[in-house]
């Protein structure tokens, strides 16, 4: 279990539109109007991102180690470090006039959670699909210095630095209980032609002290994608790296996909968090959960095995009942192999002392006669049945709760091998609760 939280915020966007540049300043001119104008678009779409975790700490055999300093950590490798942990997460992001908005994948519906209250474990960043760029090119904040021209891949591109100080900048960073806005500089490069913005780096490095860290530094890659006749310059790969005052890091690479721009018969749902229920209705809820009684037993397998190598915090999961369940006060039946649907809330490898898996899962509805009817099961335990799977063995398993994720349980899967995947069948004795 990670005990750090660390949240960077951060904003970037693109670039739209074909005009010549006589100098410099010219130049910084079209890139900023296209960046501007690629900024209105960007509310209109939806992408998802994937996000590779991983968190490296100091390895204690290595002699030395603990003798850097913050000065150093810009240029020291990670050969000294160890990877403690990786995990993967899975959500859809969209822009709105204010701030970038995420879900899980396919939820197709945004509250007004931020992303740290979603994913609730582990380091966080934020802005990279449309906020960040709004300040530095979008507005008077930042200040631009012409580096020099040069070629990449045949074509001619303008390199800049530039610089946001702190009383005007967005940034923020999170760790532990602290939020602060710090200043940041960096620097980009765009195609001299089409003024395209091609990519960006930035970093922060005089951050407060309580938040016991050296060094933020992102970079992002963009490309130009065509959705319904138009073009958008969108991220395509962002990388970000949290340094802590302790010497260990934080390695985040976000990649884009499947961005689609909002048609007429699409609909998303913007939902602000729900109101504190009547007195009524959480009396009623602590007897029946829509239909279903609490305190209601069922035992559910997963329909398919879970491989950490490619299944992300964010995936749908579904899985069915291995026995019948038939309720004598309401007449309730619920056959054998009835369908219920899930998500995964976390898939962390945690690779020191013994190789360990973490799986956090939820399950959220089942459905009944055609219709899907939302639930939430607390568990009870790992069925000895299980035990038929993974060729006869079940690696030791126990479960946990964490109170800023309620309704998900997480199963530690111990001293597994590197190629474990949580088998299908994988089956949990359960029982209704209130939501």
């Amino acid at each position: 279990m990670l005990s750090r939280i660390g949240v960077v915020s951060w904003i970037l966007f693109g670039s739209t539109l074909s005009l010549a540049a006589d100098d410099q300043a010219e130049a910084l001119r079209q890139i900023r109007q296209r960046i501007a104008d690629n900024i209105r678009q960007l509310p209109n779409y939806l992408c998802t991102e994937t996000v590779e975790r991983q968190y490296l700490q100091i390895d204690p055999s290595q002699p030395g180690e603990t003798a850097y300093t913050c000065e150093d950590f810009a240029t020291r490798s990670t050969d000294g470090l160890k990877l403690r942990s990786s995990d993967r997460l899975r959500l859809d992001v969209t822009l709105t006039s204010a701030r970038e908005m995420y879900s899980w994948v396919g939820e197709d519906r945004f509250d007004d959670r931020s992303l740290s209250e979603i994913v609730a474990q582990g380091t966080t960043s934020t802005g990279a699909f449309g906020l960040f760029l709004r300040d530095i090119f979008a507005s008077d904040h930042a200040s631009f210095e012409f580096k020099n021209q040069s070629e990449e891949n045949g074509r001619p591109v303008l390199n800049y630095t530039f610089e946001v100080p702190l009383s005007r900048s967005h940034y923020t960073v999170s760790m532990h209980m602290f939020t602060r806005i710090t200043g940041y500089a960096g620097a980009f490069t765009a195609d001299a032609q089409t003024f395209d913005l091609l990519r960006m780096e930035l970093h922060a490095d005089r951050l407060a002290p309580e938040l016991q860290m050296c060094r933020t530094q992102s970079s992002a890659n963009y490309v130009r994608v065509q959705m319904n006749g138009t073009t958008v310059l969108l991220p395509s790969e962002v990388k970000v790296r949290m340094l802590e005052s302790d010497g260990h890091e934080s390695y985040n690479r976000t990649v884009f996909s499947g961005c689609h721009q909002f048609l007429g018969e699409s609909k998303l749902i913007f939902e602000e968090k729900p109101a504190e229920e009547s007195a009524a209705n959480s009396e009623a809820n602590k007897t029946k959960t829509k239909g279903i009684p609490v305190g209601l037993k069922m035992s559910v397998a997963l329909d398919n095995a879970v491989d950490p190598t490619t299944a992300a915090a964010g995936d749908p999961i579904s899985g069915w009942l291995t026995h019948a369940i038939k309720v004598s006060d309401s007449g309730l039946t619920i056959p054998k192999g009835t369908k219920l649907n899930g998500r995964i809330f976390g898939i962390t490898r945690i690779y020191a002392p013994e190789l360990e898996m973490q799986f956090g899962l939820k399950w959220e509805s089942i459905d009944l006669n055609g219709t899907n009817v939302p639930l939430q099961l607390k568990e009870r335990m790992v069925s000895a049945a299980t035990t038929r799977f993974n060729r006869g063995r079940l690696p030791d398993v126990d479960s946990m709760t964490r109170p800023e994720q309620p309704g998900v349980t997480f199963f530690r899967f111990q001293q597994v091998t590197k190629d474990y995947r949580i088998p299908a069948g994988f089956e949990v004795e359960w029982v209704t609760e209130r939501p």
